[in-house]
């Protein structure tokens, strides 16, 4: 049986390369997932482990308990410093100052986004800088910049940059040196960095005050590290944390290990969709190539052979298949995880940076899903050979197609149980926010599971209907009849197709809904007509001079203009958003707030506001007293709430009186509202407050639909990644279409040959199998529209108490996605009506 296996596998060659590239594949969509993810990592505990290189013991702050308070850098202070050099065992000590700033490049714009723009000082030791030009600083006006800055700002030796921190002005510096790191690398993680003198990083980063990020101590000679450690802590005592490189290379791998993993997962998932479009096209080719071989396998009956020794044929041949698939499944994904891994190390970090790591969990779970995967689809078509008797394969008569009714009826049933669950969690019967959307989404699940199976019952009428599109022509007509004569083998193909089709379509529908809903709430609920805002992608919260908004309010036709501040506070033990603006009548009424109790217009420096959720949170009301400090406050105020405020997304949060805006972590307003007077001219307003901010790059005036675009632009990015993604379950679903269409093309030889024996020409046969092949493409692409569209719904509806109250069609993207089922099954045909079209007529005739 094993060597007939071999022997037929050998024969049968060509129908099961395409199959096998559907495992190869799926199999390395996971090993690449898991490589990527691995080198990732790989790559980040490299570039930590490269920082204070040769440094044993490193103190730096003790770690604030606030998100608000390490906004705001702490430092170690000079006279720590002066004790950590006068301590026994202590070698060489080198102190470093960093963080974020802003500068502003030739374009007049603030360089970088995601990655941000560092201050350091030349003396730091974290890493190695290699100047490539110039020279270092030497005063307080000069500034040596990272290679990565000079492509990003456009500015270079001998130009001059205007930099600034959030609580310092604008400073021109003159460029006197570029460097790069070790490796000749323009930057160690897609950041930008200035090396300023140390005095002038510590006025940008610590308001000048004589203290520091880091400090580096290196072992003398013979000291022992653990006890150099421990001399250490005790020197600097309870103001500073003393730890051992090791120890703080592991604790920054650490934080960045849950992101990679997340990304991992994420990546897996998808790799996981296209592995099971793959169990229908492998399940489908198994079908069709044992319904050619009926006669042999009822020869092999006849001579006696047993139904478990078809049975296990057949799955040795799927066994081979697939351990053959696999092998170069994850071959080709850890070489495309290598590539990934390149790729992304230098657009997200910095060329050369990558670190290639190959986990042994990435060949095992390839070969294991790959193999797993092919012989689980090859079991039912197995016995359901192996069941049929030997005389019925022996006849001439081609078996009928077995009845749908079974899996139509469970089908059926699971999708009104996947619809009665979505009913219960979006009309709000479970008693719980968490159990309703639990419900509904399970339900969304169950819909979608149940319309999969309900695809061969749905095939008949939908492709009947699809297919009149192209009727009007003899071949149309054939194509189209040829689409739905076999619903099983209809259904399984363009369910590998409405699989992706859904899953992009939902999650679409879903993501555009929120933008809908995002853009209806500020129409609806925002007085102004433009906002003065920054980018959420920037990693230094845009802010503006207040200075401007008295020439905001200058401007004709404008009604009113406030500005609004924020800070994250400490309120009574709990970290809380707070709010300031020097018109809080102004913006309350501006972003359309309620007063719920206490309605006031001002704020005395003694009082606060505050929004119902955030005040039931502390247990307080109107006339209690709490306790706040900001982000750079030194002692904590006490404050009267003499205001609720209705919840409402734009006034959450806590109100004081403008006078602490300078213990605030940004000291200076955030976004600023404009309201255009009735009948004014909204574009000449825009175009005056566009040059009032001339000189402010981190900001911009924006109308309603802009800031919706801003405030959506990482919805965008998802859309585009999950498109891009769930294109790999795309691409298997086209492999499904051209196996199915060839074999089905084998199958129906004789048949071709009399068709053209009666006069069908080339051209007919070949716009024939078009029809047949972009008929069931569409049919998938269809079906998985509108299931992704009642999944959209459902999940957008069990939002709808979390402000995701619009439902949103993604009409362009909807359209695209038809179009390209076109082009898929136009691609899928190219090859099957070639091969049909090339039939010689009377060897078709007698084909067997």
């Amino acid at each position: 049986m094993l060597r007939a296996t071999l022997k037929g596998m050998a024969a049968r060659k060509a129908r099961l390369a395409l199959t096998s590239l559907a495992v190869v594949l799926g199999s390395a969509f996971i090993a690449a997932a898991l490589v990527l993810t691995a080198s990732i990592q790989s790559t980040v505990d490299d570039l930590n482990g490269a920082s204070y290189a040769d440094a044993e013991v490193l103190v730096r702050p003790v770690e604030p308990e606030t998100r608000g308070e390490r906004l705001v850098r702490e430092g170690v202070s000079a006279e720590t410093l002066a004790a950590v050099e006068a301590t026994e065992g202590v070698g060489d000590v080198s102190a470093t100052v960093y963080w974020m700033i802003n500068a502003i490049g030739d374009d007049g714009k603030v360089v970088g986004g995601f990655a941000p723009t560092l201050a350091v000082n030349w003396g730091d030791r974290s890493t190695d800088r290699d100047l490539r030009e110039g020279r270092a600083p030497e005063t307080d006006r000069e500034v040596a910049v990272s290679a990565e800055f000079v492509t990003d700002a456009g500015l270079g030796l001998g130009d001059t940059v205007t930099a600034y921190s959030a609580t310092t002005d604008k400073t021109e510096y003159a460029i006197v040196g570029v460097y790069g790191y070790p490796g000749d690398r323009d930057s160690l993680g897609g950041e930008t960095e200035l090396a300023f003198t140390t005095a002038e990083a510590q006025r940008l980063v610590f308001d000048g005050e004589n203290v520091y990020s880091m400090i580096a101590v290196d072992a003398a000679e013979g000291a022992d590290t653990d006890e150099l450690l421990a001399a250490i802590q005790a020197t600097v005592g309870a103001e500073a944390e003393a730890l051992t490189r090791e120890a703080y290379t592991a604790e920054m791998s650490a934080e960045t290990a849950e992101a990679t993993s997340m990304i991992g997962k994420f990546l897996l998932g998808f790799g996981l969709v296209a592995v099971f479009v793959s169990i229908f096209l492998i399940a489908n080719t198994f079908t069709i190539v044992i319904a050619g071989r009926l006669k042999e396998i009822a020869m092999m009956r006849a001579i006696g052979a047993g139904r478990g020794q078809i049975v296990r044929s057949v799955l040795a041949e799927a066994l081979l298949l697939g351990a053959i698939a696999s092998v170069i499944g994850a071959a080709v994904g850890v070489a495309g995880g290598a590539v990934l891994t390149t790729v992304v190390a230098d657009s997200l970090l910095t060329a050369g940076s990558s670190s290639l790591a190959i986990p042994p969990t990435a060949v095992i779970a390839a070969l294991a899903v790959g193999i797993g995967v092919t012989v689980l689809s090859a079991l039912v078509p197995a016995v359901r050979a192996s069941k049929i008797p030997p005389v019925q394969a022996m006849r001439d008569a081609v078996k009928a197609d077995k009845p749908i009714t079974g899996l139509t009826a469970t089908g059926v049933v699971v999708t009104l149980a996947g619809a009665a669950a979505m009913a219960l969690g979006l009309t709000e019967r479970l008693g719980s926010d968490d159990a309703d959307l639990m419900a509904a989404a399970g339900g969304a699940g169950l819909v979608f599971i149940g319309v999969t199976l309900l695809t061969a019952w749905l095939s008949k009428p939908l492709v009947g209907a699809l297919g009149l599109l192209w009727s009007w022509s003899f071949a149309g007509k054939l194509g189209r009849r040829n689409a739905g004569r076999n619903p099983r083998r209809t259904a399984v193909t363009a369910a590998a197709l409405m699989i992706g089709v859904t899953l992009v379509t939902a999650t679409a529908t879903l993501l555009t809904s929120v933008k809908e809903s995002l853009r209806d709430y500020y129409e609806d609920n925002v007085e102004a007509e433009l906002f003065v805002s920054g980018p959420l992608t920037a990693s230094v919260t845009p802010s503006f001079d207040p200075a401007v908004m008295d020439e905001i309010r200058a401007v004709d036709d404008v009604d009113a203009a406030v500005e609004l501040y924020y800070d994250l506070a400490d309120i009574d033990g709990t970290e809380q958003y707070v709010n300031t603006t020097t018109d809080f009548e102004g913006i309350i009424g501006l972003f359309g707030g309620e007063f719920a109790e206490g309605e006031t217009t001002t704020l005395a420096d003694d009082e606060i506001a505050v929004n119902r959720s955030a005040a039931d949170q502390l247990g307080v009301g109107v006339g209690d007293t709490v306790t706040a400090t900001f982000s750079r406050g030194e002692e904590p105020h006490e404050f009267t709430v003499t205001a609720i405020l209705v919840d409402n997304e734009n006034t959450d949060g806590w109100y004081v009186a403008p006078a602490y805006t300078e213990e605030f972590y940004t000291t200076k307003p955030t976004m600023a509202l404009v309201d255009v007077a009735d009948g004014g001219d909204v574009a000449a307003v825009t175009a005056a407050v566009d040059g009032i901010l001339a000189d402010e790059p981190e900001v911009s005036v924006l109308n309603h639909e802009e800031f919706t675009e801003q405030a959506t632009v990482f919805l965008d990015y998802a859309i585009i990644a999950i498109q891009l993604l769930l294109g790999l379950a795309m691409v298997v679903a086209v492999i499904g279409v051209v196996n199915t269409l060839i074999l089905s093309i084998l199958e129906r030889t004789r048949e071709l040959g009399m068709l053209r024996a009666i006069g069908m020409t080339r051209g007919q046969t070949t716009r024939m199998v078009t029809v047949e092949s972009v008929t069931i493409a569409l049919f998938g692409a269809v079906l998985g529209i509108g299931v992704g569209l009642a999944l959209g719904w459902g999940l957008q509806n069990a939002l709808a108490e979390r402000s995701i109250d619009v439902f949103a069609v993604p009409t362009p993207l909807i359209l695209g996605y038809l179009v390209a089922a076109v082009l898929v099954g136009l691609l899928a045909a190219i090859a099957p009506a070639v091969r049909a079209s090339r039939v010689d007529i009377l060897s078709a005739i007698a084909y067997e």
